[in-house]
């Protein structure tokens, strides 16, 4: 669009925003279903009539439950991890408003929805104000074609320069929307005991759909906000449970997330944030590969971090069943996740791989559980990893691979029953597939590992391999009824071995 009709459309939003704060009669409209961050003013949604109560009630709009979290896990081989998200609250006395319909809500309040609601077009609660608790007491909101937003909290003000501090928003029911909850800028947020399932997905009825890149759909997403906590909701059956874009200081914990055909949790471009005790099962679709062959996968999974999500905790986590992969970083011709903690998960049966980042820095996968999957970690021209006290069970291929990838620490896992416990190779790039890399001296070698004091038992083909990569440290390895202990290939020049008996 041409910067001078930008500026002509941002203007004549802002007057017709201003213009509806202004008249009680007059309500925001909704977006158009294919728009997501600018508002469009229309009279087409009405403004319920708000019910003031007499009384008034003492409300913490996103406060904290009674104990404060620690992202410490019970067992932590290493290292320390980066703080649980906080939300700093002082308790406001608020009026109490009691709604029957969809509603503007432009003033702080304690709001309390009394009846189940349908969504007339597009959206229906949009908030407005600071210090906003919107409870619907376990009352439905129904959407209306997979279009708009339930609860719509959103910048306000002449050139939208108000951002909403201290929402809550609990107890609601929500279904049949393009997304259930939709903040879009926002301070202080506390999303919690909310079941938004059953929104807008991207694939038919037998799950088939596109090969993931980015997706829309599904039952929260936040964007632009300032410190939050999600928890105790049910985002299921859509494109993506909770989709969180563009944030800091978010806490994801205690959600259930399953069945979703995209990701269960998705964070892009979102850093120093937590993603703990989440349960994410099934969360997979059907997309067609290479030549058109229909298979299973594409990039579908439990949890992701994408384009540049760095500095964030994903523990304890429970993913199961058919997810594409676990926890997966991707970074395909995007910005990757770099300085990430993936400590203490339990993931089963994933199709591909429980846990898989490339092009990153400075990641660590500590202290989990993985079995059943195809390979357990899968990680490629990737620098100053961390792989360390995970425990590695009945994988179809390897437990731990990588690819050009140069100075990892892999130590004290154990590995059992993998066809390749422990691989580690170079093989020449193809530029035209990695066009975002730039090339290297080295040809991004593989080197500078260390593979120390891992127990690798029952692999059918190779305890540990190494295939054309150079100078790396193996030490103090134990090894029980492999195929082979140690299988060396190619160039791998300046790699000393010293292995327990």
């Amino acid at each position: 669009m041409n910067p001078s009709k930008k500026i002509v459309l941002s203007t004549a939003v802002g007057i017709a925003l201003l213009l509806a704060a202004c008249s009680a009669s007059q309500s925001v409209s909704p977006l158009e279903s294919t728009s997501v961050p600018v508002p469009i003013a229309s009279t087409s949604t009405p403004t319920a009539r708000l019910t003031a109560a007499p009384t008034s009630v003492t409300a913490t709009p996103t406060g904290a439950p009674s104990s404060t979290p620690t992202d410490e896990p019970t067992t932590a081989p290493t290292g320390t991890l980066t703080p649980t998200p906080t939300i700093t609250v002082t308790p406001t006395r608020l009026n109490s408003v009691e709604l029957s319909a969809c509603a503007t809500i432009w003033e702080p309040g304690y709001y309390k929805l009394i009846a189940n609601i349908k969504t007339p077009e597009y959206d229906c609660i949009y908030v407005q104000s600071h210090n906003v608790v919107f409870d619907c007491d376990n009352h439905t909101i129904e959407g209306n074609g997979f279009n708009g937003y339930a609860v719509f909290v959103r910048k306000w003000g002449f050139p939208f320069q108000e951002t909403p501090t201290n929402v809550e928003i609990k107890n609601c029911r929500v279904s049949r929307h393009r997304n259930g909850i939709f903040v879009n800028g926002a301070n202080n947020v506390y999303i919690h005991h909310n079941d938004l399932s059953n929104n807008r997905d991207t694939v038919d009825r037998q799950r088939f759909g596109i090969f993931l890149g980015m997706t829309e759909g599904g039952g929260l997403r936040l964007d632009g906000v300032s410190g939050g906590r999600v928890e105790f909701n049910t985002t299921n059956a859509q494109a993506i449970g909770i989709d969180i874009r563009d944030s800091d200081r978010i806490s994801v914990r205690n959600n259930t997330t399953n069945g979703n055909s995209a990701w269960g949790i998705s964070l892009l471009n979102t850093s120093n944030s937590q993603v703990s005790n989440n349960v994410a099962r099934d969360n997979i679709r059907y997309c067609a590969w290479g030549d058109g062959t229909v298979g299973r996968g594409c990039d579908a999974g439990g949890i992701i971090l994408q384009d540049g999500a760095s500095n964030n905790v994903i523990s304890e986590n429970t993913i199961t069943g058919e997810n594409g992969n676990g926890v997966f970083i991707k970074a395909h011709g995007v910005r990757c996740g770099n300085n990430n903690v993936i400590q203490g998960n339990k993931i089963i049966d994933a199709i591909y791989n429980a846990i898989e980042f490339s092009f990153c820095r400075g990641n660590r996968v500590i202290g989990n559980e993985l079995s059943g999957s195809y390979d357990a970690v899968w990680f490629g021209f990737s620098a100053n990893t961390e792989i360390r006290g995970n425990v590695i069970r009945d994988m179809r291929n390897h437990g731990i691979i990588s690819y050009n990838s140069q100075n990892s620490i892999v130590a004290d896992n154990q590995i059992v029953n993998s066809r390749e416990g422990i691989y580690f190779y170079w093989d020449k790039w193809n530029p035209k597939e990695f066009y975002f890399l730039t090339p290297t001296t080295d040809n991004f070698a593989s080197r500078d590992n260390s593979i120390l004091d891992n127990l690798l038992r029952d692999n059918a083909v190779a305890g540990i391999r190494l295939t054309n990569s150079i100078q790396n440290r193996v030490s103090g390895n134990r090894f029980e009824n492999n195929g082979r202990n140690l299988w060396l290939e190619g160039r791998t020049e300046g790699t000393t071995i010293s292995n327990a008996p």
